[in-house]
């Protein structure tokens, strides 16, 4: 949050609330305040995304993406799972026949995976990182 603030020395992060969390997905909702360019300090309500691909494996990345909620443009990623998981949208008869907890975390991991196509970054150090070779 420091990166993306105007001054960092004056960010603040509170009311961390775990939404979803597994093995390879964290989703935490928290207020973010922070002085923005005028100087006066602004308080939004953010979602943070946190994801690892291909865990276990030689080609393990981690991704990670901040979503301001109090943005009208912006959706969290949990209410595009849940409309998905309501309308069954993607499912294909492997994932509608699974329990409805994995069902749900299926849909979870999904609107994830799709929002950091287009959102998200890359963090960590992988095999790929050409500033590590």
């Amino acid at each position: 949050m420091k990166e993306l603030a105007k001054d960092p020395s004056s960010v603040k992060i509170f009311d961390v609330e775990t939404m979803f969390s597994n093995d390879s997905l964290c989703i935490l909702h928290f207020r973010f305040s922070a002085k923005n360019g005028f100087g006066a300090m602004r308080a939004s309500l953010c979602e943070y995304i946190y994801i690892v691909h291909g865990r276990f494996s030689d080609n393990e990345t981690r991704s990670e993406s901040v979503i301001n909620l109090d943005d009208k443009e912006e959706k969290s990623v949990l209410e595009y799972a849940h409309k998905n998981y309501n309308e069954k949208l993607l499912e294909t008869d492997s994932i509608s026949s699974l329990k409805d907890e994995d069902r749900k975390a299926w849909h979870i991991r999904m609107a994830a995976n799709m929002h950091m196509i287009f959102g998200g970054r890359t963090v960590g150090k992988n095999k790929y990182d050409v500033d590590n070779w």
